[in-house]
């Protein structure tokens, strides 16, 4: 597949897609072709971009780095193909170029792509958008688990959830069956149990934590003000207030509350 075409069926930006054909018109993308590649060894991806950033240097808006990122994710359609996995998928995974600029753009007023560190996962066939969900194929230590992910726009109710999961499971044992029985583990800041006092007990967000048995309470972070609150402002007092989950969670805060990026593994 085309760079071009790729831009196209995701309904990248035009600004965007405008520079991203323009960069790939004037460079040699065959000469980052083996770091491209290696995106889809798992244990190398970060290694691969470390090469490819040191390659392409200076980057005005992650334009070279978007560019390559698309160049690879075009590229891997064939392994869709070979895999018999559909173009719905296929472009639906895609899409997350066009997602990614669209919340920088919420939160800064400005198209910019500043996800190249998480993109390597699409653009090495690791993660796929099934539905509502992402699922990524991860490596820990020996194993491997099916690392389930929460779009930006995902339709949070029980059944689209119940949905995603289903064809989820029906795509790793047509497509991995050596994946069958893997498990589905999630790592999020929806996970912690805290969320509990802040939102009504018919809340999606709710129905969707209880779905997972919390095994590590996790790490504190604070990547969720960004999700929530669409912003990355550290000035907790002057965060919105216009859903009950902000108003509760910003008393939280502001009241010295943590909130923590717990670990849960599906129920089976």
């Amino acid at each position: 597949m085309e760079i071009h075409t790729l831009c196209d069926e995701i309904q990248l930006q035009p600004e965007i897609k405008s520079r991203v054909i323009e960069f790939a018109n004037g460079f040699d993308l065959s000469s980052v072709d083996k770091q491209l590649k290696l995106f889809r060894n798992y244990e190398r991806m970060s290694e691969a971009l470390s090469e490819l950033q040191t390659i392409l240097g200076e980057d005005t808006d992650n334009i070279k780095i978007l560019a390559s990122m698309l160049k690879a994710s075009a590229d891997v359609y064939e392994v869709y193909k070979d895999n018999g996995i559909s173009d719905e998928i296929y472009f639906n995974t895609m899409k997350c170029y066009t997602r990614f600029i669209d919340e920088t753009y919420r939160i800064i007023g400005k198209l910019y792509f500043d996800r190249y560190w998480w993109t390597t996962r699409q653009a090495g066939c690791h993660l796929f958008r099934i539905g509502e969900l992402e699922f990524e194929i991860k490596h820990i230590d020996s194993d491997i688990v099916i690392g389930i992910h929460i779009p930006s726009d995902v339709d949070f109710s029980p059944s689209a959830i119940d949905d995603s999961l289903a064809t989820a499971r029906h795509f790793f044992s047509n497509h991995y069956p050596e994946l069958s029985n893997a498990e589905y583990r999630c790592h999020s800041w929806l996970l912690d149990r805290q969320l509990k006092v802040m939102l009504n007990e018919n809340s999606n967000i709710l129905s969707f934590q209880n779905r997972f048995e919390i095994f590590d309470e996790g790490e504190v972070g604070t990547d969720f003000i960004e999700w929530l609150y669409n912003t990355k402002s550290t000035d907790y007092a002057a965060l919105p207030e216009n859903t009950s989950l902000q108003r509760n969670m910003k008393k939280h805060i502001l009241f010295g509350g943590i909130i923590r990026n717990a670990y849960g593994r599906l129920k089976l």
